[in-house]
C-alpha cells in the first residue's frame, strides 16, 4: 500500500518522537563521533557572518543551530524548525544549558510549508533531514522562497560510498549491524532499519544537484565527506 505525504510525515514524526531520548547518544555512537565533524563542515560551508539570521530546518535537538550560533555568540541569530515536539524539547534544554536563548529560537513546523516571509534568512541549512521530507522538491522551493537574494543553502545528507570495497563494508555495517544496535538501544523496532532504506532511496549527488537547480538554486556544488559516507551540497539564490 502506498503512503501519502501526510501519512508519511506523521509516521516519521512519530518515529523521531519515540527515539528522541536516545537520539544524541546513538548519533555519536553509531557514527563513532563523526556526526559532529560532518555538522561542523556543514556550518563551515554555510559561513555565517555577524548580523546574519539563519534557518536550521529539521533542527532536531539543535546541534547545528548551536554550532551556527557559537561561531559568533550574540551576533548571529538562528531559528530552528522541526516537526517533532519531543526533539525540540531536548533542543531547548541544550540551548538553555549553553545560555544561547538570545541567539537561538526553536519552533515546531514543517519544511514543506515554512511559516516565514519571503527573503527572511541570510543562510539556510538542513542536516540529515531532507531524506525525511514528504515532498523534497516542495521543501527545496520553500527554502528558496525564504532565503534572501545572494543567500546560501547548505544541505548535509548521508550518501553511499562510490568505492566498491568500501561500499560493501559500509552496507554490511549500515544495513545489518547499525539497525540491530539502534533497535537494542532505542527500543524502537523500525527506526534504525528505516535509516539505511531511506539513504538507499535518496538520489545520488548528481541527481540531487539537478533537483536543486530545478527549484531555482544556482552555483550548486557538492563535496563528499569521509569517503562519501556523507555529502554537503551548497547552492545560492541570486534572484529576488
Amino acid at each position: 500500500m502506498k503512503t501519502g505525504p501526510a501519512d508519511f510525515s506523521r509516521q516519521i514524526q512519530n518515529m523521531f518522537g519515540a527515539i528522541a531520548p536516545k537520539y544524541d547518544f546513538l548519533n555519536r555512537a553509531l557514527s563513532c563521533g563523526r556526526d559532529r565533524y560532518w555538522r561542523r563542515k556543514a556550518v563551515d560551508a554555510l559561513a555565517p557572518r555577524p548580523g546574519d539570521r539563519c534557518l536550521d530546518i529539521a533542527t532536531g535537538t539543535a546541534d547545528v543551530a548551536l554550532e551556527i550560533a557559537s561561531r559568533d555568540p550574540g551576533n548571529i541569530r538562528v531559528v530552528g524548525v522541526d516537526f517533532s515536539s519531543q526533539m525540540l524539547e531536548l533542543g531547548i534544554r541544550k540551548v538553555r544549558a549553553r545560555n544561547m536563548e538570545r541567539s537561538i529560537a526553536l519552533q515546531q513546523g514543517m519544511a514543506e510549508s515554512l511559516a516565514f516571509a519571503n527573503g527572511s534568512f541570510h543562510g539556510i541549512v538542513t542536516a540529515f533531514g531532507i531524506r525525511n521530507f514528504s515532498d523534497r522538491e516542495k521543501g527545496l522551493k520553500e527554502m528558496w522562497r525564504v532565503l534572501k537574494s545572494k543567500g546560501r543553502v547548505v544541505i548535509l545528507e548521508f550518501s553511499l560510498p562510490a568505492n566498491p570495497v568500501l561500499g560493501l563494508l559500509y552496507r554490511l555495517y549500515f544495513e545489518r549491524l547499525l539497525p540491530w544496535i539502534g533497535r537494542r538501544v532505542s527500543g524502537h523496532r523500525s527506526a534504525y532499519g528505516y535509516l539505511p532504506r531511506s539513504v538507499g532511496e535518496f538520489p545520488g549527488p548528481r541527481e540531487f544537484v539537478l533537483m536543486m537547480k530545478k527549484t531555482g538554486f544556482q552555483d550548486v556544488a557538492y563535496r563528499n565527506l569521509t569517503f562519501g559516507i556523507a555529502t554537503v551540497y551548497t547552492g545560492f539564490k541570486y534572484a529576488s
